[in-house]
């Protein structure tokens, strides 16, 4: 019996990692969206070479979420065998590089082969997350949990860069088909990773 709980509790102990990196960027410090900004507050480096530069005026979505998965993904050893060009090419997918796919943050972890896509009903604490809109606007977050009513998933939080955070934040948005809620993320667009644990 204990055997079993230690392995239930596992896959969201080592999520926690994930959490704790996200809440050490802190709260706020400008959202900049704008032509050249790279979306991070500080330069992103890896093996010796510069990723990404910092951007005055704040950060954005993909950014943040990139430097939280490249801090964790280092931290856990799963970059050790990667090179400077697989990083960058990882980096082109997660922002959504012409060619790929609207998975982003999926289709970047698996062609890097350091995670894995999950079933986003299954999503916890500590995945990460695109997501699509109605209107096409999308957006790269960190699963914090979800929202229910009635029994009903009607929506999630999440931590990631946005304007009405003024930057980094935590945020709750619903579903479009979640009645008298406003939610405009589409339940059948929004995608889920996981990084390997080790």
């Amino acid at each position: 019996m204990l055997l079993l709980s230690l392995v239930i509790a596992t896959p969201l102990a080592l999520a926690s990692d994930v959490i704790d990196v996200a809440r050490s960027f802190p709260d706020g410090g400008g959202y900049n969206w704008t032509a050249g900004a790279t979306g991070v507050k500080e330069p992103v480096d890896f093996k010796g070479a510069r990723l990404l530069e910092a951007t005055e005026g704040g950060s954005f979505c993909c950014g943040y979420t990139f430097a939280v998965a490249m801090r964790v993904a280092e931290e856990r050893s799963l970059l050790k065998d990667k090179s400077v060009e697989d990083a960058r090419k990882f980096l082109k997918d997660w922002y959504g590089a012409p060619g790929g796919d609207k998975t982003l943050v999926v289709l970047a972890v698996e062609n890097l082969g350091i995670g894995e896509a999950v079933p986003f009903e299954d999503a916890q604490a500590g995945d990460f997350v695109q997501l699509w809109r109605e209107g096409g606007s999308g957006h790269s977050v960190i699963f914090l949990k979800w929202i229910e009513e009635d029994g009903r998933r009607v929506g999630f939080r999440y931590r990631s860069s946005q304007k009405l955070t003024d930057g980094i934040g935590d945020r709750t948005e619903y579903f479009s088909d979640a009645p008298g809620l406003n939610g405009r993320v589409l339940r059948e667009e929004t995608y889920v990773c996981r990084l390997n644990e080790k």
